[in-house]
């Protein structure tokens, strides 16, 4: 498989704070995704915001509740201006019983000003493209009557709502709610393979994808509300994807974005993917990973070393995993436990690296990364000492430390 980094890769999804209304028919959903591939300045980057689109305008069409209108919009505009009158036309008829929703994948960039990190985003059809800055996104969207919730996925996106870095958050007045896939000083993915030039995605397009269809629903529906909130969301996007950091401003916000059925459509082979905290054995790091699958296949854990902060995708590990049926090497369906074993000494200076679960098909095709965990050195030692599991008394009783 063939890792590529989308330095600046956005993707800007707006949803309504409370697109669960609709659900009563009080009010119509308008998404509108954007996906650019093809640039002027900066590599391109297809299919994956093409992709990213498609998955998106699925998973919406799925879990949104009520009347929901999705218009999809490829390569384009490429310019603010354009941008501008594009959303405008899309919810001209929105009112305030409507939510809104905007997916914008492109690249962004990160920029420093007067001390504050701000990214902007690129907007391109092959042949113009503009930046468009933070501020004259809050504009457009303040356009809009309505319920919103903005959802980026991007290199830095955590910049636009303060987030892992010096920067300021745009939205603190509420107007939106937001999710990002990055802090403010992290990079974001997506992957491709050689094999076929129609695959490949986004990593946290992905892992949205993932959360909502193959999640247990006490792990993306812990209060049994029937409803995914921005919280619950968050926590659990923060569980299966290790490629950078997702933040959600409001914090812990408990405003329902997705309905939870029990007739889902996965489209991945994983079910239920969780990981146990870190385990010391010798002098390897050990982590242990549950999950279910409900066909045949193979599995790959493809171990990603951190090189001055940031993941050297072009220096991956990958490792088979050697389960067989008879002589040919494949994962039957069931449940599953597994284990993989570390050397401290392949942590490097950064103390970390990034551990991901590949499936394919039995012959080998059509690869899917299913999850992300972040394996690190600080985590592990906060956990242990000399080998023995730090415990902290409490009330007369004793509790793990939580990492």
């Amino acid at each position: 498989m063939k890792k590529k980094l989308l330095c600046f890769f956005l993707c800007v999804l707006l949803l309504p704070l409370g697109v669960m209304k609709s659900a009563g028919g009080d009010g119509v959903t308008r998404c509108l995704l954007i996906g650019c591939d093809r640039f002027v300045s900066m590599p391109d980057t297809e299919p994956a915001s093409a992709n990213n689109v498609e998955t998106m305008g699925a998973l919406l069409k799925d879990f949104l509740p009520g009347e929901v209108r999705i218009q999809r919009y490829v390569n384009g505009p490429g310019t603010v201006e354009g941008f501008e009158r594009l959303v405008a036309d899309t919810f001209r008829d929105a009112n305030d019983a409507d939510t809104a929703l905007i997916y914008l994948s492109t690249h962004g960039l990160l920029r420093e000003e007067s001390g504050e990190e701000r990214v902007e985003f690129l907007l391109s059809d092959g042949e113009s493209e503009e930046y468009l800055e933070p501020e004259k996104l809050k504009q457009v969207l303040d356009k809009i009557s309505g319920d919103k919730t903005l959802i980026l996925d991007t290199c830095h996106s955590g910049a636009v709502i303060g987030c892992g870095g010096n920067s300021v958050n745009w939205f603190e007045d509420g107007s939106c709610r937001v999710l990002t896939s990055s802090g403010a000083l992290e990079d974001s993915w997506f992957w491709s393979t050689t094999e076929d030039i129609y695959r490949g995605t986004g990593y946290f397009t992905a892992a949205m994808d993932c959360a909502l269809r193959s999640s247990d629903f006490d792990q993306i529906d812990p209060d049994g509300d029937g409803k995914v909130s921005l919280g619950e969301l968050t926590l659990r996007l923060r569980a299966i994807h290790g490629a950078s950091t997702v933040y959600c401003w409001p914090e812990n916000s408990d405003a329902p974005l997705f309905r939870m059925m029990d007739d889902r459509k996965p489209t991945n082979r994983f079910r239920a993917v969780c990981f146990d905290p870190l385990e010391p054995q010798d002098q390897k790091v050990v982590q242990t990973m549950h999950f279910r699958i409900e066909e045949n296949m193979r599995l790959e854990f493809h171990v990603i070393p951190s090189y001055n902060g940031a993941w050297d995708f072009e220096h991956t590990v990958s490792r088979k995993d050697t389960e067989k049926d008879g002589l040919i090497r494949m994962m039957k369906v069931g449940e599953k436990q597994k284990k993989i074993r570390n050397p401290r000494t392949n942590f490097g200076k950064d103390g970390r690296i990034l551990l991901q679960l590949v499936s394919t098909k039995v012959d080998g095709s059509a690869p899917i990364v299913e999850a992300g965990k972040v394996m690190s050195l600080e985590e592990l030692d906060s956990l242990y000492q000399d080998g023995e599991l730090i415990q902290e008394e409490t009330d007369g009783q004793t509790e793990q430390e939580e990492s």
